[in-house]
């Protein structure tokens, strides 16, 4: 059996990394722990998922909301709550019989009195026009008079000529208006299929009517973005590193059969 001053030299021999385990196993699982859940919550790095529930990708062939976003693009949404005149949002268009998420902008919301149109074909939103300057050129303007019922947003397409909006229900208010909790989330940018972003700012038509309060820029996933997927690589590694070391000094020490105990006589003859 060893003697003490071979079971030193044996510890001594190891790599730092593996004295040191026991000191930095714990840091590694906590730190990389909290990375991975801050990665997996963050809505960017959700949104970057093409399957997530914070991005929709659009039709090749859509051309409803005019140049509002390109067509085929990977839409990011933000939070659907506060919802403001003049959003560009996602819905689902169950409750038009119709299939998946319109892409739409909110020209109404709850108490409002949406008409169109004045002499200048402008839209009027409570007895105030609204100049929309992101119109596409076909406008396909015909008369209408609604006032949105309440907790709902009643939506058109910036294609006013070639959309399926609210439009379509103008007849029966309840059902032209969506209810919020038809709102999947609020359009702040968009991803080409270069994978280039672009933020899509918020509308000034109605923040210069007076009827929206401007909202502050959107940040784009840019450094930040970069920031938190290079935490959440170095999570999952600190993860993987911290469970591979418990493991490993399990299995080695099963395989030298325990931590070995010094003789009585070893122990004498050491001292």
């Amino acid at each position: 059996m060893p003697g003490v001053g071979e079971e030193l030299s044996g510890r001594q021999s190891r790599p730092w990394w593996w004295r040191g385990a026991p000191f930095i196993l714990l840091p590694l699982l906590i730190v990389g722990g909290f990375l991975v859940a801050f990665g997996f919550l963050h809505p960017r790095i959700t949104a970057a998922l093409d399957g997530s529930d914070q991005a929709v990708q659009t039709a090749a062939g859509d051309r409803s909301m005019g140049a509002a976003y390109t067509p085929g693009s990977l839409l990011l949404l933000g939070e659907p709550g506060d919802v403001r005149r003049g959003d560009v949002v996602v819905v689902d268009a169950g409750a038009w019989q119709r299939e998946g998420q319109l892409v739409s902008r909110v020209v109404g919301i709850g108490g409002d009195t949406v008409l169109c149109c004045d002499h200048r074909d402008a839209l009027v939103v409570n007895g105030i026009p609204v100049h929309e300057d992101y119109l596409g050129p076909d406008r396909g303007t015909f008369p209408f008079r609604v006032v949105v019922p309440p907790n709902s947003v009643f939506l058109l397409g910036d294609n006013r000529g070639n959309a399926f909006d609210s439009r379509a229900f103008a007849d029966s208010p309840e059902r032209a208006a969506l209810p919020l909790s038809a709102v999947r989330g609020r359009v702040v940018a968009e991803r080409g299929a270069d994978g280039a972003e672009r933020n899509l700012p918020q509308a000034g038509a109605f923040v210069t009517a007076g009827l929206a309060e401007p909202r502050p820029a959107e940040t784009l996933p840019g450094p930040l973005t970069w920031a938190v997927v290079t935490g959440f690589g170095f999570g999952a590694l600190a993860v993987v590193t911290g469970a591979a070391m418990v493991v490993a000094r399990l299995v080695r020490r099963r395989a030298s059969g325990g931590p070995r105990a010094v003789e009585p006589d070893a122990a004498d003859s050491a001292s």
